[in-house]
Formats: C-alpha cells, structure tokens, sequence
C-alpha cells in the first residue's frame, strides 16, 4: 500500500497534457466524419481520402502549442508544411514526389535532434517546455506506450530484467540509474517511429545494441565497464527515430 502511494506520489499530469488529447479526440472525430459522409456519398468528391493529410497539420499545431523539446516548433512546422502539401496534391494544385524529397524529413530529424543537445533539457522549463507525465516506478519490467506523447520515466527497482518501450510521434526518457539486476542480463525492446528516446543506465553495466535504425540514429555514449558481471541488451527498431543511451 505504502509503495502505491509513492506511486502516486511521484506522478505528475501537466496540465497541457489535457489540451493535447483534447485535439487528438477532436482529430479522430473529424477522421469518423468524413469516413461517415463518403460511406453516404454526400459528396461526390472522396472527404477521407482528398483530407487525411490534415491530421498532420493538427499535429504539427500541437508541436508549436504546446512544445515538449527544443525541437518541436521544427517538427511542428514540418508537419504543417507535409500535410498542407499532401491536402493539396489531394485536390490538384500541386504535384509532390515523395521520393525526390524524402531527404527533408531526415535533414530536419538531424535539425532537431542538434537542437535539443545544443538546449539541453535543464532549459526545458524556461523556454516552456512541459512533459506530459513524470513517474517513479519500481517495477522488474518496464512497460511504456507513448504515442503522441512525452513520457519521463524513473526505476529503480533492485532486480531490473527489462522490459518494452513502444512510442509513435513521441519521446520517452527512461532513467535506469539506480536500478540494479539481480541476474547477469536483462533485455530492453524497443520501438520507435518518428520518436525519440534517451536511456540512462548505471555505470556498471555493460550495454548491448542490437537495434536496427532505418533512416534514423542510435548513439550509446556510455564507458564499458572494466570488468563487466552484468549486461543489458537492447532490441528492436527505430525508423526515422534517434535513440540515444549515456551513463
């Protein structure tokens, strides 16, 4: 009991989180409703189809809204531009080649992730940048799902064996250092599209990437141990993603 209230203790909902999900349902909404008026044929020309790509641009608004790195009025802006872009290769004003043009989308990854080392994130709170939720877990494994989502994660749980980490338009920061395992390995998947995350581990373990990055990035900046007893591996993919790992 004692420890749930901990828990509760430590997690924080930022109040800006609200006004997120609040666009998000209302993009899903407006999703439904066009899908209802082409199945009734109300208008002749394809709603769902023509307009998808202005969920991008919803997107995009809450990025310059509501901040979550120094990076996000970037991704904001370019989420805007790609889903304008897209609506109006839809209805015939302009003709777009997504494979001339690709490119972009990894200069501005690379953009933003230069941003948020050149402003690290002890500047988050002056310029206004909140994160969703912040929480304490102690937990064997950890479990985060985060789309459309900034999640800060501390464990320090005494027999860490891993555990999954699935984001989608999001960042995850997980802090490990100071959990300890009570085996000599444990395993971390990890999935990540167009996402960040940053993983800190003790000094004292030895980290094993085996993720496949595609038109994306993964840096482990942590100092091998000298004389490694425990190991932690890390799977998984990240497409148009930057995984970052330090001590």
């Amino acid at each position: 009991m004692h420890r749930m209230r901990l828990r509760h203790a430590r997690r924080f909902h930022h109040p800006h989180h609200a006004g997120r999900r609040i666009l998000f349902g209302l993009g899903v909404i407006g999703v439904g409703v066009l899908a209802l008026l082409d199945n009734l044929q109300v208008f002749g020309l394809p709603l769902l189809r023509t307009f998808w790509p202005l969920a991008l641009v919803l997107l995009g608004l809450a990025r310059l809204i509501w901040p979550r790195h120094a990076g996000s009025w970037l991704f904001g802006t370019a989420l805007i531009a790609v889903g304008a872009l897209l609506t109006a290769q839809n209805l015939g004003y302009t003709r777009l080649e997504l494979r001339d043009w690709w490119p972009v989308l990894v200069i501005l990854a690379g953009l933003s992730i230069l941003l948020r080392g050149l402003l690290p994130n002890r500047q988050h709170h002056a310029l206004g940048m909140a994160r969703d939720t912040s929480t304490l877990e102690h937990g064997e494994q950890v479990s985060i799902d985060a789309s459309f989502a900034s999640i800060e994660q501390q464990n320090d749980s005494r027999s860490f064996k891993g555990g999954r980490i699935d984001v989608n338009f999001g960042g995850v920061e997980l802090d490990l250092h100071r959990a300890a395992m009570d085996g000599p390995e444990a395993t971390l998947d990890i999935s990540a599209r167009f996402s960040g995350v940053e993983l800190r581990v003790p000094r004292d373990w030895l980290v094993v990437v085996q993720i496949t990055a595609t038109l994306g990035s993964v840096e482990d900046q942590t100092l091998p141990p000298m004389n490694p007893t425990q190991r932690l591996v890390l799977r998984g993919d990240a497409t148009f993603s930057g995984v970052e790992i330090k001590n």
